[in-house]
């Protein structure tokens, strides 16, 4: 059994990044002991120990910086300011546009239940070894979820299915998904295999449609077509919309209505967790200081003022006011900084068969490059031990390369500063490599 003493904060890590995931439990209490329960011990409990103690210092660190900042600061003039910021922000709110997030529900899943039925209503996960890409809705209602590791979803569920990723599927549904929401703008901005930005301004004032009988219509035109299901937010500004998307999954759509009241009134009890770009990580420093929701950071906006540097008021108060870009367009290849694929894999410890999932990798990453037209000059390996511990390598060339040759040798060659080098031996022992 947990000690007594088991940090609150250690549970919540170790119950992963995707808590908030649609269909999962209400309940996560006894979730979380299950998956403390079942990795105590394993490397990925250690590794995640670790971190959270790093977090914990932090957070030590920011809190005494705070009290001795707190013994000097007039409290009035950083309210002041932090109003004067409000003022400013509240100048470029544009509630004129009509912005939708769609959302596919349990993508991965849905399509595994379109090519093998058997699956329908079963708790099933796809996996492309020991983590978990997705999880059916009944899954999750186990707490099963995205991103963890198979032996803890097996513990919560002891009757979940595994099934083998199928992503040359995956990409031609995403493809019919896709053809159909361009209908409703062809300046759509698609964000993975299974989400999209759409601006439905100009389409609902052309077709005489509300934004709501749009989205409707849009949603149901993907199902017939796809025989998926997709949920969508519809609200001012990209940020707002997909919170909104979340909100009555699956197979849903949630609208908020474009006026500053309706906006405020929505964002005042959201959790920050909610709010992208916020990870497990940065809401737990950012409850630190008693930040719980986006109406909290009014309330502490003195605190946030003299943490500016830790915290940034801006953003926060962003949020806070539901303040984003509506602005939906590609994207653009002057914005693309890299490119990469990845594989995550059961332990391996044979040379061999490394190089073999990196020749794969290679050949996947050559396929994209050639694709959109780009090469580049910075070959960067990262790797994960069977520690959970994660290293990073790179090299910089002297002419740019795409070739699956040239990515894999470059990859593969020594590094004299790498102690741990998944190919040519770590300090003359063998590790376990669990992805590349």
């Amino acid at each position: 059994m947990l000690d007594a003493a088991e940090n609150t904060s250690l549970l919540r890590r170790l119950a992963g990044p995707s808590t908030g995931k649609a269909g999962l439990a209400k309940d996560q209490t006894e979730i979380n002991r299950i998956i403390a329960e079942a990795s105590k011990g394993s490397p990925f409990y250690e590794n995640e120990r670790k971190k959270d103690e790093q977090v914990t210092r932090r957070i030590e660190v920011l809190l005494k910086k705070r009290e001795e900042l707190a013994k000097a600061a007039d409290i009035a003039k950083l309210e002041a300011n932090a109003e004067r910021l409000i003022a400013e922000l509240e100048a470029t709110r544009d509630l004129s546009q009509i912005i939708c997030h769609v959302d596919m529900d349990a993508f991965y899943s849905s399509v595994e239940v379109l090519d093998n039925p058997e699956l329908a209503d079963k708790a099933f996960a796809v996996t492309g070894g020991g983590v978990l890409s997705t999880a059916s809705y009944e899954a999750r209602k186990w707490g099963v979820r995205s991103g963890m590791a198979t032996f803890i979803a097996k513990k919560l569920c002891p009757d979940l299915i595994c099934v083998a990723h199928h992503f040359p599927r995956y990409i031609e549904m995403s493809k019919a998904v896709m053809s159909v929401m361009r209908k409703y703008d062809s300046n759509m901005a698609s964000w993975g295999l299974d989400e999209a930005y759409l601006n439905l301004t100009q389409y609902c004032a052309a077709h005489n449609l509300t934004a709501e009988a749009c989205v409707a219509q849009m949603r149901e035109e993907v199902h017939r077509e796809t025989k998926l299901t997709c949920s969508a937010g519809i609200a001012p500004n990209k940020m707002l919309a997909k919170i909104c998307s979340d909100r009555n999954k699956p197979n849903g759509q949630y609208y908020l209505a474009p006026d500053r009241d309706s906006v405020m009134t929505f964002t005042h009890d959201l959790s920050i967790r909610k709010i992208p770009g916020i990870g497990r990580v940065t809401e737990r420093v950012i409850e630190s200081v008693g930040i719980k929701t986006c109406g909290d950071i009014y309330t502490h906006r003195a605190a946030i003022s003299m943490l500016d540097k830790e915290l940034g008021l801006k953003s926060l108060l962003r949020a806070y006011l539901g303040i984003a870009s509506n602005v939906v367009e590609p994207w653009a290849r002057e914005s693309t900084k890299s490119v990469g694929s990845e594989r995550t894999f059961k332990t391996i410890s044979d040379t061999g068969r490394l190089l073999e999932k990196l020749d794969e990798i290679a050949e996947t990453l050559e396929s994209d490059l050639e694709h959109g037209g780009w090469c580049g000059r910075t070959i960067t390996l990262r790797y994960k031990l069977d520690t959970f511990q994660s290293f990073t390598r790179a090299k910089t060339m002297d002419r740019y390369v795409k070739s699956k040759q040239d990515l894999f040798a470059v990859s593969t060659l020594p590094h004299p500063r790498c102690r741990y080098d998944p190919f040519h031996g770590i300090d003359g022992d063998s590790r376990w490599a669990k992805s590349l």
